[in-house]
């Protein structure tokens, strides 16, 4: 991994524009790419978006499109690139290993390319869905597997072991998928879907191939080339190869998906250690695109990098953004979903709330130990996205966390103490987790949203109850704390300082001194921050934590944390000190 530190997803990924943004990009003025769309039975299809990634045009009564595609972008061996549909709802292209197939390279299509260097019949099929999957449907959202080969050097062989991590991710999802009976269920990684090594997407799409579902993805940094000289453009043309457009469109029942790859290769720089920002030509393919989206239609726009608000409270700086979010609050709503941080964030903005920021962690574990939980104290898991238009405009998207209840690949880089002191689970002989006695007993299940910590957890004098809530946002209520089966709570104060070491229990459960004895030395350093410091000491990266300090009429007992989500539902977690 290069120059990352434990709670980094890259160290050099920062705000410029840098020099693949600012330069006005012109695209081709003359059509370069015709074709039709139509329906399985032959039926043209008017009205449906055709783009380059670039420049987007609609069929006309006839089906037909003609397309301004740059044929100047190749793919990595020098072919002319592709064209692909957005496709509407209602209608759904094929799929292959799993994977939402909606593009044609057009290399397929080269004796259709005529003297005059255009294309003619570049065709696409798209078939009918029943209404009923369009009302209703689910999607698994989830961030950062970010896998390396085994036995690929010292760091892989002692710490990463994602790929066993990446098939519990698998398994958890089909089994759950499974599940979910009466509707489609489709699933969406938000980048670093590998690491420095395109040739793992193979195995990304075998195992998501296996979970029964339909899935789209976007480009991150580490799924970019790895080397220095890339531009923008190049350093996407392998990832390209395995999952196709690093920037495309798709529509499901009400709602238009946008998918694009804002993160910039800078100049002289490893094309991986990327600034967060959109081109002056994806940018030209997001106008082109909402150009022909209708104002009243909710957005899912999803990237790598969080677009809109930073952690430290900041909005995000980086070519063409500000551009970006003023677009985006012409719509009744943009729900904006990335992950890249390793840590959960989700924040509405209380001046634009239009616009929603969703910043899930990493669903394998944090960086360098794949471990049961996220770096900020989130669990190893998803979002699970539900979308039900029976409930009514304003009602019909919900979602929640679903934290993975298998682990049959537990950590093991190196020998150490583990005592999981804070863990609410422990795993069955199968690998499932099964809640500990005093939380409910039972399996792990997405009923999981939230875990507290009873006084005296960090200290013997630390008189405070903290809960972590792990996709709270300011539209959840404020959590209560309710003693020894009290009818009138207690107000539960946010933290924002960092005087509270909640990473601690990401950390510690093992005794990492004794895990990283001598010969282990080049990791030990990873387990600290650039300043140094020893990273178990802060709250770095979480924003969902909040604490009630006790009196001394309630120095032992037990009590009950309440709190409603967003959408009404009360979550309840209990404990006893």
């Amino acid at each position: 991994m290069l120059a990352c530190a434990l709670f980094v997803s890259c160290k050099k990924e920062n705000e410029g524009g840098g020099a693949s943004g600012g330069g006005g990009y012109v695209p081709p003025k003359e059509w370069t790419v015709m074709g039709t769309v139509k329906d399985t039975e032959g039926h043209p299809l008017a009205g449906i978006v055709v783009s380059d990634g670039i420049s987007c045009v609609q069929t006309d009564a006839s089906g037909v499109y003609q397309l301004p595609a740059d044929l100047s972008k190749k793919d990595k061996d020098g072919n002319d690139r592709y064209v692909f549909v957005s496709t509407p709802s209602g209608y759904t292209a094929y799929t292959s290993a799993g994977q939402a197939v909606f593009w044609e390279w057009l290399r397929n299509h080269k004796t259709k390319k005529g003297s005059d260097g255009k294309y003619r019949g570049v065709d696409f099929t798209l078939t009918k869905i029943a209404q009923a999957d369009q009302d209703r449907f689910t999607i698994l959202i989830f961030a950062d597997p970010q896998p390396r080969a085994k036995n690929a050097g010292a760091v892989e062989n002692y710490a990463f072991h994602s790929l066993d991590i990446c098939q519990d991710m698998y398994d958890d999802m089909k089994e759950y998928a499974a599940t979910l009976t009466g509707r489609p269920v489709y699933g969406i990684c938000l980048g670093d879907i590998v690491h420095q090594n395109t040739s793992l997407l193979s195995n990304y799409r075998n195992g998501m191939a296996t979970t029964g579902i339909t899935h789209y993805n976007v480009i991150g940094n580490h799924d970019q080339g790895h080397a220095k000289g890339m531009t923008d453009d190049t350093s996407c043309q392998a990832y390209e190869s395995y999952m196709g457009p690093a920037n495309y469109s798709f529509n499901l029942g009400g709602l238009h998906f946008l998918m694009l790859d804002n993160m910039m290769v800078q100049a002289g720089e490893y094309s991986d250690e990327c600034a967060t920002g959109l081109t002056d030509e994806i940018w030209q393919f997001v106008q082109s695109d909402l150009a022909f989206v209708s104002r009243d239609t909710p957005l899912m726009v999803c990237a790598h990098s969080p677009m809109c608000r930073k952690m430290d409270g900041q909005d995000r700086n980086g070519s063409h953004l500000a551009e970006m979010r003023a677009l985006f609050s012409q719509y009744p709503r943009a729900y904006v979903w990335a992950g890249h941080t390793h840590s959960s964030f989700n924040y509405v903005d209380k001046s634009n709330p239009k616009i929603e920021s969703h910043t899930l962690g990493r669903v394998t574990g944090a960086l360098w130990t794949n471990e049961y939980l996220s770096e900020n104290g989130t669990p190893r898991g998803y979002v699970v996205f539900d979308y039900d238009k029976s409930k009514g405009a304003g009602k019909e998207i919900s979602w929640k966390f679903k934290p993975t209840f298998i682990q049959k690949a537990e950590y093991s880089g190196v020998s150490g103490t583990y005592n999981y002191a804070y863990r609410d689970w422990d795993y069955d002989a199968s690998g499932k987790a099964v809640l500990h006695a005093n939380r409910g007993g039972g399996a792990l299940t997405d009923k999981y949203q939230m875990q507290v910590f009873a006084p005296g957890t960090y200290a013997a004098n630390d008189k405070t109850v903290y809960v972590n809530i792990f996709l709270w946002d300011e539209l959840w209520g404020t959590p209560m704390f309710y003693f020894n089966g009290s009818s009138s709570g207690s107000t539960m104060t946010r933290m924002t300082a960092s005087n509270f070491p909640q990473l601690r229990y990401s950390y510690s459960d093992w005794d990492i001194s004794a895990a990283y004895a001598a010969k282990y030395s080049f990791l030990k350093e990873k387990w600290y921050d650039d300043d140094g410091k020893d990273p178990s000491n802060k709250m770095r990266n979480c924003a969902s934590v909040f604490r009630y300090k006790i009196n001394t009429t309630e120095d032992h007992g037990n009590g009950v944390v309440k709190v409603k989500d967003r959408f009404g539902v009360e979550h309840t977690a209990s404990l006893t000190w």
